[in-house]
């Protein structure tokens, strides 16, 4: 049995238990709680600046 398995015993385990019970449990068992830490949002990255192309672009505003 892999750490994997056993972690989804457990939680198939604790699926049906109200919140307060597991969080007991989870204690029980040497868990600890603890602030989640920031996700990174992955951005596109913007493309490189070109060198001037001699496109020239005109815009009115209306």
């Amino acid at each position: 049995m892999t750490s994997g398995d056993a972690i989804q015993r457990m939680a198939e385990a604790l699926a049906d238990v109200p919140e307060a019970d597991r969080i007991e449990a989870l204690r029980g068992l040497g868990a600890k709680e603890r602030e989640q830490a920031p996700c990174r949002q992955r951005r596109t990255p913007l493309p490189v600046p070109r060198q001037d192309s001699g496109i020239v672009s005109a815009v009115e505003w209306v």
